[in-house]
Protein backbone atom coordinates (compact mmCIF):
# COMPACT_ATOMS: atom_id res chain seq x y z
CA UNK A 1 0.00 0.00 0.00
CA UNK A 2 2.99 2.44 1.04
CA UNK A 3 4.82 1.36 -2.40
CA UNK A 4 1.32 2.28 -4.23
CA UNK A 5 1.03 5.79 -2.69
CA UNK A 6 4.18 6.42 -3.46
CA UNK A 7 4.51 5.28 -6.62
CA UNK A 8 1.46 7.30 -7.69
CA UNK A 9 2.91 10.45 -5.40
CA UNK A 10 5.97 10.37 -7.29
CA UNK A 11 4.14 9.81 -11.00
CA UNK A 12 1.41 12.87 -9.77
CA UNK A 13 4.54 15.11 -9.00
CA UNK A 14 7.16 14.34 -11.76
CA UNK A 15 5.02 16.86 -14.84
CA UNK A 16 5.27 19.55 -11.76
CA UNK A 17 8.89 19.06 -11.42
CA UNK A 18 9.78 19.06 -14.55
CA UNK A 19 7.48 22.66 -15.15
CA UNK A 20 9.69 23.52 -12.68
CA UNK A 21 12.90 22.68 -13.97
CA UNK A 22 12.55 23.90 -17.44
CA UNK A 23 11.22 27.58 -15.84
CA UNK A 24 13.93 28.03 -13.97
CA UNK A 25 16.13 26.96 -16.97
CA UNK A 26 18.52 30.45 -18.18
CA UNK A 27 18.17 30.16 -22.16
CA UNK A 28 20.64 31.96 -23.24
CA UNK A 29 20.74 32.58 -27.01
CA UNK A 30 24.12 33.43 -27.51
CA UNK A 31 25.66 30.86 -29.71
CA UNK A 32 28.71 29.24 -28.42
CA UNK A 33 31.00 29.27 -31.33
CA UNK A 34 32.98 26.21 -31.15
CA UNK A 35 36.55 25.84 -32.87
CA UNK A 36 36.34 23.66 -35.85
CA UNK A 37 38.41 20.54 -35.93
CA UNK A 38 39.99 21.68 -39.50
CA UNK A 39 40.09 25.09 -40.06
CA UNK A 40 38.41 26.10 -43.71
CA UNK A 41 40.10 27.63 -46.42
CA UNK A 42 40.38 31.01 -46.92
CA UNK A 43 39.39 30.84 -43.29
CA UNK A 44 41.80 31.69 -39.43
CA UNK A 45 40.50 30.41 -36.35
CA UNK A 46 41.87 33.49 -34.34
CA UNK A 47 42.36 34.82 -30.68
CA UNK A 48 42.17 38.55 -30.79
CA UNK A 49 41.91 41.66 -28.56
CA UNK A 50 39.96 45.10 -29.93
CA UNK A 51 42.26 47.70 -29.68
CA UNK A 52 40.22 50.26 -31.79
CA UNK A 53 36.78 50.92 -32.89
CA UNK A 54 36.20 52.87 -36.16
CA UNK A 55 33.15 55.34 -35.74
CA UNK A 56 30.16 55.18 -37.81
CA UNK A 57 31.02 55.23 -41.26
CA UNK A 58 28.93 58.47 -42.91
CA UNK A 59 27.34 56.36 -45.53
CA UNK A 60 24.52 57.68 -47.20
CA UNK A 61 24.19 55.18 -49.61
CA UNK A 62 23.59 52.36 -46.84
CA UNK A 63 20.79 51.77 -44.66
CA UNK A 64 22.22 48.50 -42.76
CA UNK A 65 23.57 47.57 -39.25
CA UNK A 66 26.96 49.25 -40.24
CA UNK A 67 24.90 52.64 -40.88
CA UNK A 68 23.67 52.33 -37.17
CA UNK A 69 26.57 50.45 -35.36
CA UNK A 70 30.34 50.35 -35.30
CA UNK A 71 31.47 47.52 -37.25
CA UNK A 72 35.15 48.19 -38.12
CA UNK A 73 37.52 47.40 -35.45
CA UNK A 74 41.24 46.98 -35.09
CA UNK A 75 42.09 43.58 -34.10
CA UNK A 76 45.34 42.29 -32.24
CA UNK A 77 45.84 38.72 -33.06
CA UNK A 78 47.34 36.80 -30.28
CA UNK A 79 47.29 33.64 -31.82
CA UNK A 80 45.79 31.50 -35.13
CA UNK A 81 45.35 28.44 -36.88
CA UNK A 82 44.83 28.53 -40.36
CA UNK A 83 43.20 27.00 -43.42
CA UNK A 84 44.33 26.73 -46.58
CA UNK A 85 44.93 29.96 -48.47
CA UNK A 86 45.20 32.28 -45.65
CA UNK A 87 47.87 34.52 -45.21
CA UNK A 88 49.68 34.12 -41.87
CA UNK A 89 48.85 36.84 -39.42
CA UNK A 90 52.30 38.56 -37.63
CA UNK A 91 51.66 37.99 -34.12
CA UNK A 92 50.71 41.05 -32.15
CA UNK A 93 50.16 43.40 -35.10
CA UNK A 94 46.40 45.03 -35.19
CA UNK A 95 44.26 43.78 -38.43
CA UNK A 96 41.56 45.72 -39.43
CA UNK A 97 38.18 43.90 -39.40
CA UNK A 98 34.62 43.88 -40.08
CA UNK A 99 31.95 42.56 -37.67
CA UNK A 100 29.28 41.41 -39.57
CA UNK A 101 26.61 41.58 -36.86
CA UNK A 102 28.49 44.72 -35.54
CA UNK A 103 30.41 45.68 -32.41
CA UNK A 104 27.38 46.58 -30.34
CA UNK A 105 25.11 44.05 -28.80
CA UNK A 106 22.67 42.53 -31.64
CA UNK A 107 19.14 43.97 -31.28
CA UNK A 108 16.04 43.47 -32.64
CA UNK A 109 16.44 46.73 -34.09
CA UNK A 110 19.63 46.15 -35.88
CA UNK A 111 18.35 42.42 -36.75
CA UNK A 112 14.94 41.82 -36.62
CA UNK A 113 14.76 37.96 -37.35
CA UNK A 114 17.84 37.03 -36.26
CA UNK A 115 17.66 34.48 -33.17
CA UNK A 116 21.14 34.98 -31.94
CA UNK A 117 22.76 37.49 -29.79
CA UNK A 118 26.05 38.49 -29.18
CA UNK A 119 27.19 40.26 -26.11
CA UNK A 120 29.06 43.59 -28.00
CA UNK A 121 32.80 44.22 -27.72
CA UNK A 122 34.52 46.82 -26.29
CA UNK A 123 38.31 48.32 -26.60
CA UNK A 124 40.30 45.84 -24.51
CA UNK A 125 37.77 42.55 -24.93
CA UNK A 126 39.78 39.10 -26.08
CA UNK A 127 37.72 37.14 -28.16
CA UNK A 128 37.95 33.77 -30.48
CA UNK A 129 36.42 34.11 -33.58
CA UNK A 130 36.57 32.18 -37.48
CA UNK A 131 37.89 34.84 -39.45
CA UNK A 132 37.40 34.92 -43.46
CA UNK A 133 39.77 36.63 -46.07
CA UNK A 134 37.81 38.71 -48.26
CA UNK A 135 38.47 40.56 -51.36
CA UNK A 136 38.51 44.44 -50.80
CA UNK A 137 38.98 47.52 -52.43
CA UNK A 138 42.15 49.30 -51.40
CA UNK A 139 41.08 51.27 -47.78
CA UNK A 140 38.33 48.36 -46.53
CA UNK A 141 39.25 45.62 -44.25
CA UNK A 142 40.51 42.51 -45.88
CA UNK A 143 39.12 40.12 -42.93
CA UNK A 144 35.50 39.63 -42.28
CA UNK A 145 34.02 38.43 -38.74
CA UNK A 146 30.61 36.95 -38.79
CA UNK A 147 30.17 35.41 -35.10
CA UNK A 148 32.62 35.27 -32.06
CA UNK A 149 33.20 34.28 -28.02
CA UNK A 150 34.48 36.62 -25.53
CA UNK A 151 36.85 34.87 -23.86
Amino acid sequence: MIKKTMFFSILFLLPFAMISMNCSKEVSKTPKLVKPDTVPPSHAWITGVITEIEPIANDSNSDGPCSKAPCIAKVKVESAEYGSAFSVFSRNKEYRMKFEFTLNETSKELFPNMDESYPGLKVGDEFTALVGNIDAMEGQPMYKIYGYSIK
